[in-house]
């Protein structure tokens, strides 16, 4: 807690608003961040300080949002953060790990946050040519079904990807969205810009 304090100080801010642990899916790192003299004990101290809001949790993979769900068992989280895209949802057990989530968060009133929205894949040999260490869709007409597919879930908070290029793409497509789009229209996207899962 006095390395928390000492950061705000020098930061002069008097609190954060959310406090997230990060990529909490491997189960030994679980174990320590969420057993005694782990990083939510320390989270919950600073809370009743005042020197953070809400505390969160955020990861990646196929098991992340079954993983979620297990720490909301043992907490009750503000937030999550998890991936959410088309390809990602095309597995049935990472879509029904999500979806039970998705429906914990609900009934808890939890803050459902997403990424990799605009993942088209990993890089493999391809050479990269933005920040992110994925390759995303760009072209404004396939962001907005990726953004208009993600904000067609209920609940679901959409974050934009780490390449600020796409950011006012984004932000585009969020303003003008009015329906998701059909599951043809996402298929015959994947298929054109030959699109897969970052985890497998």
């Amino acid at each position: 807690i006095e390395g928390v304090n000492a950061a705000l100080q020098r930061l002069q801010v008097e609190y954060v608003d959310l406090w997230q642990f990060h990529n909490l899916v491997e189960p030994t790192e679980w174990e320590r961040a969420m057993g005694p003299g782990g990083a939510l004990e320390a989270a919950v101290e600073a809370r009743e300080k005042g020197l953070v809001r809400f505390i969160g949790v955020t990861g990646h993979g196929v098991t992340v949002a079954a993983m979620h769900r297990r720490s909301l068992e043992r907490f009750d989280f503000d937030s999550v953060l998890f991936p959410c895209n088309y390809t990602m949802l095309k597995n049935p057990d990472y879509a029904a790990d999500f979806e039970a989530l998705a429906a914990t968060c609900k009934e808890r009133g939890v803050a459902l946050q997403t990424i990799k929205s605009l993942a088209a894949g990993p890089w493999g040999e391809k050479e990269r040519n933005t920040t992110t260490w994925y390759e995303s869709i760009r072209e404004q007409a396939d962001v907005d079904r990726a953004v208009h597919w993600v904000l067609g879930r209920e609940q679901a908070f959409l974050s934009s990807a780490s390449d600020l290029s796409l950011l006012a793409k984004v932000l585009d497509a969020a303003e003008r969205y009015q329906a998701p789009p059909s599951d043809a229209e996402m298929e015959a996207m994947a298929a054109r810009l030959a699109m897969s899962p970052l985890f497998v």
